[in-house]
């Protein structure tokens, strides 16, 4: 994450970070890559396991012997229910030693220091550790969809794609037709007589190959032509994501969905158990790259990483493995 984020500082400027969807969000972080993220050269700065300070300044409250303004009786629920949150609030953020807490805030540097400048602090009442386990879940899956990823930025142009939004939009219909259909698997003429989906991909149509009057339409071959890149567009989106994939490259571009590929599903969980307990694997698990080398030999070479990591991803919400570290599964 630390080398993705220089070498993107160098190339894009300050100025174009908000075009980045994690900038200005309160992104879930390791303590340990807190501790360790480096000062921007442009901008001065403003579970792993670690310790970090939290700083939060106390609220001034009412001073004593005022009288609060008289408010209309529209207003007094809602002031009720205010006053109701507010002591909430005050109960979760009286903390004793070994509360577990969620912290939100800035990270800042005070006296050469690097501490969370906390906005709110909430302890966590859980005693089944499930918002523990939860979290456990959810970080690695941040990291790998988001934080792990460069920020790339379209140059020389400052209007948005509006054929890449067309795009994404008919690879979110498809894939939501999939879902809702339990496709198991599908070519992508197929697709083209879904009269919803046909219509999706008709709005990605360039302007110029629309009919301009009723006297002049365009050919029928353009614009099917034309509908069928939308098409290859969105499920080459769908690939690289992992949602679909090609178990035998051809002509006949059959595509699997990869959340209904129970076989590759087995054949998986089958590597990750026996090779587990072999003493290389032992003590860190399997890692993702041996995992879809032996994937790729048992049961086909057009199982992509992302498909992969999408497979392990859905055995591990199933608890039928586990990820010691990033990256590395061992069966549960």
């Amino acid at each position: 994450m630390q080398s993705d984020c220089a070498s993107a500082e160098d190339t894009v400027p300050a100025m174009l970070w908000g075009l980045d969807s994690v900038h200005g969000v309160f992104a879930k972080l390791y303590i340990r890559d807190i501790l360790e993220l480096k000062d921007s050269r442009q901008v001065p700065v403003d579970d792993g396991t670690g310790v970090i300070s939290c700083v939060q300044w106390k609220k001034l409250g009412p001073t004593e012997g005022t009288k609060p303004a008289a408010s209309p009786p529209v207003c007094q629920n809602l002031l009720e229910q205010l006053s109701r949150i507010l002591r909430l609030e005050r109960q979760n953020s009286q903390l004793e030693l070994g509360d577990v807490v969620q912290v939100r805030g800035r990270v800042r540097v005070y006296r050469d220091q690097r501490e969370i400048n906390s906005t709110s602090i909430c302890k966590v009442t859980d005693h089944v550790f499930a918002a523990q386990i939860h979290r456990m879940l959810e970080l690695p899956h941040l990291y790998r969809t988001f934080y792990d990823k460069p920020c790339q930025i379209r140059k020389n142009s400052t209007e948005p794609n509006e054929e890449g939004l067309h795009t994404l939009s008919l690879q979110r219909k498809i894939k939501q037709f999939l879902i809702q259909n339990g496709v198991k698997n599908f070519y992508q003429r197929e697709l083209g007589t879904v009269d919803s989906l046909v219509s999706t991909a008709q709005q990605g149509l360039r302007v110029q190959d629309r009919p301009q009057t009723k006297e002049e339409p365009p050919s029928s071959a353009s614009v099917l032509k034309q509908i069928r890149g939308v098409f290859q567009d969105a499920i080459r989106s769908l690939q690289e994501e992992g949602v679909v994939f090609q178990k035998v490259s051809g002509p006949n571009e059959l595509y699997l969905v990869t959340d209904e590929e129970k076989e590759l599903h087995s054949v998986t969980l089958g590597i990750i158990r026996d090779d587990s307990i072999r003493p290389k694997h032992v003590d860190k698990g399997c890692p993702l790259r041996h995992i879809l080398s032996c994937v790729q030999h048992g049961y086909s070479a057009g199982v992509t990483e992302a498909t992969m990591q999408r497979v392990l991803d859905r055995l591990e919400c199933d608890s039928n493995i586990i990820s010691t570290m990033d990256r590395h599964y061992t069966a549960s």
